[in-house]
């Protein structure tokens, strides 16, 4: 009857912690998918600074941008806004909103803008972390005042910028994939 009993606590006891590794492993992917995240969010944040560190904003041309690529680690992300009523310049936003989508997030659904590059001007980048992991990044840059007169300019930009992860160092997995992260931020010209 011991030895029974035993046998019976030994395959509960099983079960229990092959229910505990499945429970680690999902965590340790968590963890993971996390990681990404919040790369994708420092990136965005470093697009942002980026942008509004020029003082005389809207500009012309463009900023560089280093990565840690060992080809073409430089990119040259173009700062050229467009107009409010055109929906401003690079990627395109988001104007109809769903359950999916938010009004005036970048449009994952719709082609690429152009790349920058080392020698190409763009709205979008390949940007490659230190680590390995590639993130697609895109922006739009917005007259942020609808009510201007036609041929002028406001003192105010509003700056969306959206990335996410497309391959990481350790391949692919289900539980890796993960929605891009969008940032805004309205940039003031201090040369008015």
């Amino acid at each position: 009857m011991g030895l029974l009993e035993l046998t019976i606590a030994m395959a509960i006891l099983s079960v229990g912690l092959l229910a505990s590794m499945v429970m680690i492993i999902t965590g340790m992917e968590s963890n993971t998918r996390n990681k990404r995240d919040n790369g994708a969010t420092i990136l965005d944040q470093e697009i942002l600074e980026t942008f509004a560190t020029l003082k005389n904003y809207p500009n012309t041309g463009y900023v560089n941008i280093n990565d840690c690529a060992t080809s073409s680690s430089v990119h040259q992300a173009s700062i050229v806004q467009g107009t409010y009523a055109a929906n401003g310049a690079g990627a395109t936003l988001v104007t109809t909103g769903n359950a999916a989508q938010v009004v005036g997030d970048i449009d994952w659904t719709q082609a690429t803008p152009t790349l920058a590059t080392g020698s190409t001007t763009g709205y979008a980048m390949m940007y490659q972390t230190c680590g390995g992991d590639i993130y697609e990044v895109r922006w739009n840059i917005m007259d942020a005042n609808s009510s201007i007169p036609a041929g002028s300019t406001s003192r105010l930009s509003l700056l969306t910028v959206s990335s996410r992860l497309t391959a990481n160092v350790n391949g692919t997995n289900a539980m890796l994939f993960s929605q891009p992260t969008t940032l805004r931020t309205i940039i003031e010209s201090q040369s008015y």
